[in-house]
């Protein structure tokens, strides 16, 4: 049994509202250096997010051996819920952020923060690659429709991460790794 999907009832969001009814996802192509909406629409190399969550996990996800994955939920410059996911030294550089503003006493809730891919040398192949590094740009225009979702929807347990094949149960996703 399906979702219908209502295509008569179109509102104009509000300067301040979030579109929280489907979530955008936003992928991280770091062959190309481009951040991407799905797998096709290329959007440039700079991503401005405004945090709704984040968590660390463990997978085996899009053909990738296992290893810990930053899944970001946030609202995105056009105030759509969306997500993205991170690994390696993206991964590392969000944590860098998050450390250095928690030393200082602040939240990254509230505020706008700008992934942009940066170029790095690779020594294994020689061709490079894009890695992702996080700044704080602004202070977010969503931040009370972003509180008050969190207040009413939010749980650590929302996000969840889509992977290539269903999980068997052990952690693990049925190829016997």
């Amino acid at each position: 049994m399906g979702n219908e999907i209502i295509l008569d009832e179109v509102t104009r969001l509000e300067p301040g509202q979030i579109l929280a009814d489907s979530i955008r996802q936003w992928r991280s192509d770091c062959q190309a250096g481009q951040f991407k909406i799905g797998s096709s629409h290329f959007h440039g190399p700079k991503l401005d997010m405004e945090l709704v969550g984040a968590q660390i996990s463990e997978g085996e996800f899009f053909g990738y051996p296992l290893q810990q994955w930053l899944a970001i939920l946030f609202v995105d410059h056009d105030g759509v819920l969306s997500s993205i996911l991170f690994k390696t030294e993206s991964l590392d550089n969000f944590e860098e952020l998050r450390r250095s503003y928690r030393l200082k006493g602040e939240s990254l809730l509230g505020k706008t923060i700008r992934a942009t891919m940066e170029k790095r040398a690779s020594r294994a192949n020689g061709n490079g690659y894009f890695a992702v590094t996080f700044a704080v740009a602004q202070e977010g225009k969503y931040a009370e429709a972003i509180a008050q979702f969190r207040q009413l929807h939010y749980k650590p347990d929302f996000i969840r991460l889509i992977e290539a094949r269903p999980e068997t149960g052990n952690g693990h996703n049925g190829n016997g790794k």
